[in-house]
């Protein structure tokens, strides 16, 4: 690698970093109506009434209070952006600036740090700290006018390195610079002013790298250090937490020895920071790049430094921060105390991984919320979260630092094994070396890397193959599967592309493709540099315009939050035939609604049962439902012909023609009208149980059933035809046989609808059957059928409860619905017989 030189003095050219008296005051109206839309969002997703599944609810929750605590964390450290203002300088001082040098770094990287420390204008004495006690470094050190230092007894690495580094030094001030960071000239004339002020005990700057373009890793790990170094860093100088960067930190000699040197562990940075903020001492930040350095550049590398950072934050987190607490301004708390939480990010991105899985192979929701309310509360929040972060890119410290930084997010994604390894080595007290970032780490196509990843990807989309595969109806028709059906995509997709990542030598190979046709092609040139173009006047747009969109932020959140109230979230959607309203559905026959309504609290809404009577002739009337007052009651309408004297096959066929040959169209036509006008979601049965003969209009005959069959298709085709969308259609057969034989086709059934009823009044001795051995026969019917569809279809049990002893009934039913929660995902609704004791006690 050629090793840069920096000559030009700081801020040049290329920074960006602007401020004003006014900047603050637009970004904390922001915040402060962000802020009302964090406390909204709260409120809605805290409602009992919204909670889903048990343990997938809390892996939500507890993935969405860390995001939102994170953005408060931003957002508090973008409220006082504010950068310091030299004192006038009254004196001069001994500088001591100390580099480090480790076995098998690169000789030329080393040299060419010292010579820059050389170059430096302020007169200062220069270290090499050298654990090799390197004989060729010796002799360059003495060519250049460097004093070389080791050490026998190696303990503490870095921080011992510089330690006994200090026992030789006498400067006022140490520079600590590490051997990749090539300082600008006029470093040292920018930071020692501030140590004016006798409490200052060390000054601190931008870490800025010059190997961001490297690799597609080297450009995600710098861009993950963008807003950090910029506004954040900026703010925590105002807040009096400034977090010390082992890389170009700048101490004053007293204050260090007034801790006993350079704290040690595998973050001696923060370490330093934390105990000389305790003892009292103060720090500032200037946010100017005063030294450029190297950036890891392999994933190898990458995930070393981060495990590193993650396990040494961790360590000082639960050991070394106790004890100074005490010690520690509100602020400083706040600051270290916050800090290290960032690496438990590693967790909730594993929750965010296994919400989605969980989701799909349990059928179940972690979260029951109307999509429009959710929408309303979560849509202002994101968005003005996003504009607030583009409005504080005006204090990133360079030019090309802006963006939306998507690169350093998909490779932080794909880190969250390393985060979790570090944890748990925290807890189990595994040691971690402290082993220097690898300066020329050669790039691989890695494999065992990636392979956290690669399984996790796998898995997701292994997942959605057998939702779609066992659950299909519901992931294919039901809203909100296709959402965990998105997510768990969106996973393997952020994966997939850390798995791309980590092969180097490939996209090393695809970039220097690109590289080359951009040189023989002009118009390929043109068009990145179009898109560039493009890019870069995206973000200063945006920039420039968060003020005027956040007004348009706040004037839609207004307008969804009217719509949706007008709309009153409590109306069901209409596609109830996907059973995509809510995981479960209760319903009650219209003479127990009163009572049932009363003791039953399975669920929000109640299907409503009533029995229509169907007259035998077109020309004698219309059908008559009586619609719920509730909206939150859903119809199930029986619609039973009154045969009298005709209840026999012969008058059964003969009703069923009459619909055949379209006689009886005008009645369904008027019927049509009518759920049309009721708008709401309802469900109809034709002819529940039609072949039970224990009804007036049950079926016996072969020819009749398969007449029966014909005509239910006719009715579901002839609403279908006229657009009536509310509807779903429950198929109601009381025999395993006519499930077999006589199944009118996945387009004109919704739902099926099944009997499982616990009579042990009329079993001898009063035996009571268990809801699985009632419940398996029609099942594996089902599920041996030769039509795959039917197998996907939502069942609703219509005829469901038991009718023994009061206590016995109580814990039939509780047993059943536990069953059919954790065993039966096919069942999605039951309608509670009215002969059950259950009606007249609260479950």
């Amino acid at each position: 690698m050629k090793w840069p030189t920096f000559t030009e003095s700081s801020p040049n050219s290329r920074y960006n970093f602007t401020s004003t008296a006014h900047d603050n005051r637009p970004l904390r109206v922001l915040i402060l109506i962000g802020l009302l839309f964090w406390v909204a969002f709260i409120g809605v997703y805290f409602q009992p009434d919204n909670w889903g599944y048990s343990w997938l609810f809390v892996l939500l929750t507890i993935s969405v209070v860390f995001k939102l605590l994170r953005l408060l964390h931003e957002w508090y450290h973008y409220w006082k952006v504010v950068p310091p203002t030299p004192p006038v300088v009254t004196r001069t001082w001994t500088v001591d600036v100390m580099t480090t040098y480790c076995a098998g770094e690169p000789y030329d990287m080393v040299l060419n740090t010292l010579r820059a420390i050389q170059a430096m204008h302020y007169p200062h004495t220069t270290y090499l700290c050298d654990e090799a006690d390197d004989p060729y470094l010796r002799q360059q050190c003495e060519a250049l006018g460097v004093r070389h230092v080791t050490r026998r007894i190696k303990n503490d690495a870095k921080a011992g390195n510089i330690n006994n580094a200090l026992q030789q030094a006498t400067g006022e001030i140490c520079l600590v610079i590490d051997p990749d960071h090539v300082p600008v000239p006029d470093f040292l004339d920018h930071v020692l002013p501030y140590f004016e002020n006798p409490s200052i005990g060390f000054v601190q700057c931008v870490q800025g790298y010059y190997n961001g373009k490297e690799s597609i890793v080297a450009f995600g790990a710098t861009e993950q250090t963008y807003s950090f170094y910029g506004p954040m860093m900026t703010c925590m100088g105002q807040y009096g937490t400034t977090q010390a960067i082992g890389a170009n930190c700048t101490f004053r000699r007293a204050a260090l020895d007034s801790i006993g040197g350079h704290a040690n562990g595998l973050s001696e940075d923060m370490h330093t920071a934390m105990r000389l903020h305790a003892e009292g001492w103060k720090s500032v930040y200037i946010p100017l790049p005063l030294s450029y350095g190297l950036v890891p550049a392999t994933l190898s590398a990458y995930y070393k430094q981060q495990l590193k950072w993650a396990r040494g934050t961790f360590e000082l987190l639960l050991i070394t921060y106790p004890k100074l607490f005490s010690r520690l301004s509100l602020r400083q708390r706040l600051h270290y105390g916050t800090i290290p939480l960032y690496y438990l990010l590693g967790v909730v991105q594993l929750i965010d991984l296994l919400i989605p899985i969980g989701s799909l192979l349990t059928m179940h929701l972690p979260l029951k919320l109307d999509l429009p309310v959710f929408a309303t509360a979560y849509f202002p929040l994101l968005a003005t979260a996003f504009l607030i972060r583009q409005y504080a890119q005006r204090w990133l410290i360079e030019r090309h630092e802006a963006g939306f930084h998507l690169i350093g997010g998909l490779l932080a994604s794909g880190t969250w094994w390393i985060y979790v390894l570090g944890l748990i080595y925290t807890i189990f007290r595994v040691e971690v070396p402290y082993i220097p970032t690898p300066k020329e780490d050669r790039p691989r196509n890695n494999f065992m890397l990636i392979l956290p990843n690669l399984v996790m990807s796998l898995v997701s989309i292994a997942t959605i193959g057998y939702s779609i595969y066992v659950y299909g109806r519901f992931a294919h028709s039901n809203i909100y599967s296709r959402m965990m059906i998105g997510f768990a995509l969106l996973n393997a997709i952020i994966l997939g592309i850390n798995v791309l990542i980590g092969q180097e030598k490939l996209l090393i190979r695809v970039s220097r493709l690109i590289d080359e046709l951009s040189r023989r092609k002009a118009s390929f040139w043109s068009i990145r540099l179009a898109a560039w173009q493009a890019r870069y006047g995206l973000y200063y747009w945006l920039r420039l315009s968060a003020i005027p969109l956040f007004i348009g932020v706040v004037v839609a959140a207004t307008g969804m939050t009217i719509f949706t109230y007008e709309q009153r979230t409590a109306h069901l959607p209409v596609h109830i035939r996907h059973a995509n309203t809510q995981s479960f559905y209760v319903g009650v026959e219209r003479t127990s609604a009163s009572v049932s309504r009363r003791n039953l609290a399975l669920s929000d809404s109640l299907i409503i049962a009533e029995h229509i009577a169907i007259p035998l002739k077109a020309s004698s009337g219309r059908i008559h439902p009586i619609w719920p007052e509730s909206e939150t009651q859903i119809p199930l309408l029986y619609l039973e012909p009154r045969l009298g004297q005709s209840s026999t096959d012969q008058g059964i066929r003969s009703f069923l023609q009459t619909i055949l040959t379209g006689s009886y169209d005008t009645v369904l036509v008027k019927f049509a009208e009518d759920i049309k006008h009721y708008k709401r979601p309802l469900l109809i049965s034709f002819m529940p149980e039609f072949d039970d003969p224990g009804h007036p209009w049950g079926i016996e005959q072969e020819s009749t059933l398969a007449l029966y069959q014909k005509t239910w298709q006719y009715l579901v085709q002839f609403y279908q035809e006229r657009k009536i969308e509310n509807v779903a259609w429950v198929w109601c057969p009381a025999r395993p046989s006519t499930i077999t034989d006589y199944y009118p086709g996945e387009l004109y059934v919704d739902w099926l609808g099944l009997s499982v009823n616990n009579d042990s009044m009329n079993e001898p001795a009063e035996h009571e059957w268990s809801f699985a051995s009632l419940y398996q026969i029609p099942r594996n019917t089902v599920r041996a059928h030769s039509s795959y569809s039917i197998r996907q279809k939502p069942i609703l049990l219509i005829h469901f409860g038991t009718v023994s002893g009061q206590l016995q009934s109580t814990r039939w039913i509780k047993d059943a619905l536990t069953m059919i929660q954790e065993r039966y995902l096919e069942v999605k609704g039951v309608v509670f017989d009215p002969q059950s004791s259950v009606l007249n006690q609260r479950l």
